[in-house]
């Protein structure tokens, strides 16, 4: 038996013009923090160190989530080269030690009067090669992708998949080819349910009762409407959820309490913790509750409020409400149905 092609979500890489923008940006913060130094204290000493303090910021935020202010304005991230090539590698942060090499070519270039910075920021422009990597990406094995540009791919093996990702968007057109429907048609994912969450048992069938020739016809009552809540994950998967249940939502999520089910967030963005929130459906009720995590939760209702949530704070959620667990967003969706008489 064959099985499933399950879709994977991948990102584009950036195009080489904008990964200069976002590097220009980064130095101009750096400037910009150095320069306010200089105004304030009119000390070389003590410009240098919120120049150094500056590049430090910078380097944890683009090692820990990919970001920097460059990255934030143009909708970009820096993840390693490898979950580029190989889809099971998944899309990681670039982690302390990579980019450690990244900011220690940068500083390097520094020494060559100052002109060489500006070069390895333009070096994407002139090294052509399927990532569009600088010189200091490509000595650390990072690489910068367009979050505003993801791609679903079914089928193939992890590499073919991980090929056509990393393929970059040329024009409108290839576009629209490549997002034409294949032969075979596409399969759901299926999604393991909660290891709580049960089918009930099956009753017996009740045998008829037998009515006289001369009594009235038996009208039966109407069922009443099933209710149904169902959560979307930004990947195109979807998982069934009972009335009422707790579940802890995460990357590897551990249960808080007793009783409490969890369910995997299938995470391409590296921004969702290992127990990330706790979400609770009693009747018409939904809570969330952020546990600490470290890229934190949002909410953002239908008419476009956002709220950041505290840590360990109850919210009450609505749906069709889009909830953000870092960077990686859902819905939940009531649905009733009503079954059809007999």
């Amino acid at each position: 038996m064959m099985a499933t092609p399950t879709p994977v979500t991948r990102f584009r890489p950036a195009d080489a013009v904008r990964q200069c923008e976002a590097s220009f940006i980064d130095l101009g913060f750096v400037l910009l923090c150095a320069g306010a130094a200089a105004l304030i204290g009119r000390n070389v000493t003590v410009t240098a160190m919120v120049a150094f303090e500056a590049v430090i910021v910078l380097a944890v935020a683009e090692g820990s989530r990919g970001l920097t202010p460059g990255n934030m304005m143009l909708g970009l991230r820096t993840v390693r080269a490898e979950g580029m090539h190989d889809a099971a590698a998944g899309v990681l942060p670039a982690g302390m030690g990579r980019i450690l090499i990244k900011y220690c070519t940068l500083i390097a270039s520094l020494l060559a009067v100052f002109v060489g910075l500006p070069i390895v920021i333009c070096s994407p422009l002139f090294v052509r090669n399927d990532l569009n990597q600088g010189w200091a990406n490509g000595l650390a094995s990072l690489a910068s992708v367009d979050i505003h540009q993801p791609i679903v791919i079914s089928g193939g093996t992890p590499r073919q998949q991980a090929a056509v990702a990393a393929a970059p968007s040329r024009t409108a057109t290839q576009r629209t080819m490549s997002r034409q429907p294949s032969a075979q048609p596409s399969v759901p994912p299926t999604v393991a349910l909660p290891p709580n969450l049960k089918p009930a048992p099956a009753m017996p069938p009740m045998p008829a009762a037998p009515v006289p020739a001369t009594s009235a016809p038996v009208v039966s009552a109407p069922t009443a409407p099933a209710t149904h809540i169902i959560i979307f994950f930004e990947d195109g998967s979807k998982q069934p959820l009972a009335i009422p249940s707790t579940l802890v939502l995460g990357r590897k999520p551990a249960p808080q309490e007793q009783g409490d089910a969890v369910l995997a967030v299938p995470d391409q963005t590296g921004t969702v913790s290992r127990s990330h929130a706790r979400l609770e459906i009693t009747g018409d009720d939904l809570w969330i509750t952020d546990l600490g995590s470290t890229n934190g939760t949002k909410v953002i209702s239908e008419d476009g409020e956002e709220t950041r949530l505290r840590a360990r704070q109850r919210f009450p959620i609505h749906t069709r409400s889009r909830i953000f667990l870092g960077d990686m967003g859902f819905s939940i969706i009531m649905s009733t149905s009503r079954r059809k008489r007999s």
